[in-house]
């Protein structure tokens, strides 16, 4: 995973952490959107229109240190410290649109800068393997028109990472709460080598403004990437193959199962409690270790190991955040409701509240065991042994703790108790244990259905073929000049359809395939094609562009401008708008294969 995905999903949570204390502080919502982050300079910040502003500096300290700048407009540090000091309605107006910050309102909002502070060191102290600390310094009112380039005042001149979050006071919109942190420290930009002497002429771009666009994708770090779901080679010869009839077949019967034990978890985990608890949206895939830890988990988490003997033996895992097993745990011994959310609030885990949830950790084993003896062809028993909090974003992929580093298969549900919803518990199975390592295998190209639904971009490849007499029906090839990588059938036949008419073979991969397996091979160039731009197409864009340093062309509808720039922070080459026509893909085949080939 990237250092860029771990510092945005990092910083997420400290969204959460800053509305929860500051609407405690001022007794009032404040409700905050975190919008697209991005690598700048000082200039590029103080460039914005964003009026005059109080800047409070940051100093970073610990193992990583430098110095950055908390910045909101001069207006809305009045409204959030009139607020805290309770000023009357008509008199924060007044102050607010005279724009007088001072006394007791400069130190009002200085308290609220240094909870957000705060709230930054708390949640990095938790979920930052390097840890890091967030102190408030001095504040003072600056004037972006008049800040000097040159000059180390009001902040130095480095490369920062802008945190932008949008602000709500009790669903009133304000303007922007920014952070700027120093980049290099935290990864999202390549440390500067020294400079070449100045007789020495520097190389000019390939990429030309696209480079200066695109500087969070090319400066997150890859070193820290792990090749997800290789399959161990203690894995069984007998395992059925990828995509066979077999390997079908024996999910389904495992997801039969696993709904068995879905069920019975519920009535006996309910049963133990005196309460309805009930776990649904049961959904069951194969992950790699680093998926799992960076993808399907957030806070920290409880995990029991679950030993399995019998015809087979190997261990097996048991999810759940730390919230909800201090609640399921404290519900055991009967806390009384009070102390109960007191101690979820503070993620109090006690030694009782411990032993309560290693019970119920018992209880759940003892499911799998019966189900499986039940109606399974062997025997395997699960044992419930050691119980340890974790920390997903702090799990060294390379290790063996947690878990090793291998293909599972997860199942996850959520936990409901007296009709409230809470977070998912996963139950976490080898995939060797399941005779389900197949599912890490990528499915040949040649299996990719060839048949086009009627909609309007199959029926434009089909006119498209039609009508182009010189076109050959090369398919998809065993490596092919170009991969789709698509979650779309109607939009990824078009562009087949049309790389075919100008003599490109193409491969065709889903969304579920490994890429690993895939890129880079010899391919000229990628297209992913999406039915939504969304968190998993970016999320794809993501593992395309560490694979690769191909052309990356994302074709998708409904682009925004904060859209486009995220999708180029993340390596995209070029944007294509669907439902697209034949004229349109043909000059990204121009442009971005055919010109480079030239």
């Amino acid at each position: 995973m990237k250092a860029l995905q771990r510092f945005e999903k990092i910083v997420e949570a400290v969204r959460g952490r800053i509305e929860e204390e500051v609407t405690s502080l001022i007794g009032e919502q404040l409700s905050l959107t975190l919008q697209p982050g991005s690598v700048i300079d000082k200039n590029d910040f103080f460039d914005q229109p964003i009026g005059k502003v109080v800047l409070a500096r940051i100093d970073l300290t610990g193992e990583i240190s430098g110095q950055g700048a908390l910045i909101v407009s001069v207006k809305d540090a009045i409204r959030l410290g009139g607020t805290l000091i309770m000023l009357p309605p008509t008199e924060l107006e007044e102050v607010v649109g005279s724009e007088q910050y001072g006394g007791e309102t400069e130190d009002s909002y200085g308290e609220i800068a240094n909870i957000i502070a705060g709230s930054y060191t708390k949640i990095f102290e938790e979920l930052s393997a390097k840890a890091c600390r967030f102190i408030r310094k001095e504040q003072q009112v600056v004037v972006p028109l008049k800040v000097a380039a040159d000059s180390d005042e009001p902040i130095p001149n480095q490369a920062y990472y802008q945190i932008v979050m949008e602000m709500e006071l009790e669903q009133r919109p304000l303007g922007n709460m920014f952070m700027l942190v120093p980049a290099e420290p935290f990864g999202l930009v390549e440390k500067k080598e020294p400079q070449p002497p100045p007789a020495e002429a520097p190389q000019p771009s390939q990429n030309g403004a696209a480079d200066a666009s695109a500087e969070p994708a090319e400066a997150v770090e890859v070193k820290d990437d792990v090749a997800p779901t290789q399959q161990p080679a203690m894995s069984p010869p007998s395992a059925p193959a990828a995509g066979g009839a077999e390997l079908k077949a024996q999910r389904k019967k495992i997801d039969a199962l696993l709904e068995l034990c879905r069920q019975r978890i519920g009535e006996e985990v309910g049963a133990l409690l005196g309460v309805s608890v009930e776990f649904q949206d049961l959904a069951n895939k194969p992950v790699g270790k680093e998926a799992f830890f960076y993808e399907e988990t957030s806070g920290k988490q409880v995990v029991a190991d679950l030993e399995v003997v019998g015809d087979k033996e190997d261990v097996s895992y048991l999810y759940l955040g730390l919230k909800d097993a201090i609640r399921i745990g404290g519900t055991l011994i009967m806390l009384p409701p009070s102390e109960l959310e007191s101690a979820v609030s503070e993620e109090d885990f006690g030694v009782d509240s411990q032993d309560a949830y290693g019970e119920i950790a018992n209880i759940i084993a003892g499911v799998y065991t019966a189900v499986f003896e039940e109606h399974y062809g062997i025997s395997l028993r699960f044992i419930k042994k050691d119980i340890e909090q974790i920390v997903p974003m702090k799990v060294d992929i390379g290790a063996d703790q947690p878990m090793p580093d291998q293909l599972y298969y997860v199942s996850s549900m959520v936990l409901s108790m007296g009709g409230t919803s809470h977070g998912r518990m996963q139950a976490v199975f080898p995939a060797r244990l399941l005779d389900l390592e197949g599912l890490g295998i990528t499915e040949p190209a040649a299996e990719v259905p060839e048949s086009r639904p009627a909609a309007a971009s199959a029926e434009a490849a089909d006119d498209y073929r039609g009508a182009t007499v010189s076109a050959g029906e090369s398919g998809a090839a065993d490596q092919g000049d170009i991969l789709i990588v698509s979650d779309t059938e109607a939009e990824a036949s078009l562009i087949a359809a049309v790389l075919d008419v100008n003599g490109l073979s193409a491969r065709r991969v889903s969304f579920r395939d490994n890429l690993k397996n895939v890129l880079p091979g010899r391919f000229k160039a990628v297209f992913l094609v999406m039915q939504r731009v969304d968190e998993q197409a970016f999320g794809m864009a993501i593992k395309i562009s560490a694979s690769c340093s191909l052309p990356l062309i994302a074709a998708g509808p409904e682009w925004t401008r904060s859209k486009v720039l995220k999708a180029v922070r993340y390596g995209v080459t070029d944007i294509l708008l669907t439902p697209a026509e034949p004229a349109d893909v043909e000059e990204k085949i121009r442009t971005n294969i055919l010109s480079l080939a030239a």
